[in-house]
């Protein structure tokens, strides 16, 4: 199972994006953010399932309406 480094100092770091074939690899890549951002709070973790969605966006014209007479 692959694992991941999670930054939990930064949310948008885009290493917690990355994944690991081995957990000596993720541990490496986590001592080199450590290393780099020593005040980090660094993690990491074994992927245990991935889920995935999609979502499909529509869009349409309203028809015009009469404006009253005034």
């Amino acid at each position: 199972m692959p694992f991941i480094v999670i930054n939990s100092s930064n949310s948008f770091d885009p290493n917690n994006q990355i994944e690991y074939a081995t957990e000596a690899e993720a541990d490496a890549k986590a001592r080199e953010i450590l290393g780099a951002f020593p005040q980090s709070l660094i993690r990491t973790a074994q992927l245990m399932k991935t889920y995935r969605a999609q979502v499909t966006i529509t869009a349409e014209d309203v028809p015009e309406q009469d404006q009253p007479a005034g």
